[in-house]
């Protein structure tokens, strides 16, 4: 029995759909049954709160590994990502068993100088002081990140991007589900670190240039400050705290310092990591 949490977000799915198919008995945490109605009887699913590790705890009694995204307490605040919540639901979980941790990280843990990268690297930290085995997947952009563009593309045929030219190799969450659903299923293991990114490095111009030939349709790439950037975040509704740190991160791109590819995806999974080209093919409808 495997536990995934996050079971509704573009990873989380995708990991229950993989190991549901792999044969495997999972369990989901979520805090609304409803949402998962479409899964029918074909998993369990535990209700509880990040918030409260005692639901937590009784989610995890008896499973052999947990896929535990990074949407649980603790996240920028002022008590550090690592804090005292995240700790108690480390501490539940290690109460019942001691199950193996798939964390669902970000490739900027490996820049704590960052606010998100500090964020992160925090929580791998406190999962491996817990004693719990952990395999921290460390994902670069996800594929599915550009459904943000979404509104602007289908009102004004346009992108705004705070990344400039800089590249990165942006994911698949498919493809981030299957080196989880591996880190899961293997038998022992030490803990590990695993970066994660897609085969081709590419630049938000790139990226929409693909867009608008799958499309069939013209789409502007308007370059935009990190100032600007800021308060459109601030706009959509996101903490000071929280549009200041993504900024960062998109300033990070934009100076070339996250252009790296990784090979963990076909090293673990036996396939090449899926092409932007493939995965906007199939996501054309969201954005037509």
């Amino acid at each position: 029995m495997y536990l995934v949490t996050g079971a509704t977000g573009n990873v989380g799915s995708k990991v229950a759909a993989q190991l549901l198919q792999a044969g495997e008995h999972v369990r989901v945490f979520a805090r609304d049954a409803s949402q998962l109605a479409h899964w029918g009887d074909r998993l369990e699913v535990a209700i509880g709160d990040f918030g409260k590790p005692e639901t937590f705890a009784r989610a995890a009694a008896g499973v052999e590994a947990v896929f535990l995204m990074d949407g649980g307490p603790g996240g920028p605040t002022r008590e550090g990502s690592g804090g005292e919540s995240f700790r108690k639901l480390l501490d539940s979980a290690a109460q019942v068993g001691k199950p193996r941790i798939v964390f669902l990280s970000s490739i900027l843990a490996k820049e704590p100088d960052l606010a998100i990268g500090r964020m992160h690297k925090e929580k791998e930290d406190a999962i491996r002081e817990s004693g719990l085995k952990v395999n921290s997947l460390r994902p670069s952009g996800f594929m599915s990140n550009s459904f943000q563009w979404i509104g602007t593309i289908k009102a004004e045929g346009t992108v705004y991007n705070g990344m400039g030219t800089g590249k990165l190799a942006p994911v698949a969450p498919e493809d981030i589900a299957a080196v989880a659903v591996k880190a899961l299923t293997r038998e022992g293991g030490q803990s590990e670190v695993i970066e994660i990114t897609g085969g081709e490095l590419l630049s938000v111009p790139d990226q929409v240039s693909i867009l608008a030939d799958v499309l069939g349709k013209a789409i502007r790439c308007v370059d935009i400050s990190a100032e600007t950037l800021v308060q459109n975040f601030l706009r959509a509704g996101f903490a000071a705290e929280v549009a200041a740190a993504v900024a960062e991160s998109f300033t990070l791109v934009r100076e070339g310092r996250a252009a790296m590819v990784s090979d963990s995806v076909e090293r673990l999974t036996g396939h090449k990591p899926k092409t932007f080209d493939a995965w906007a093919l199939e996501n054309a409808p969201l954005f037509a």
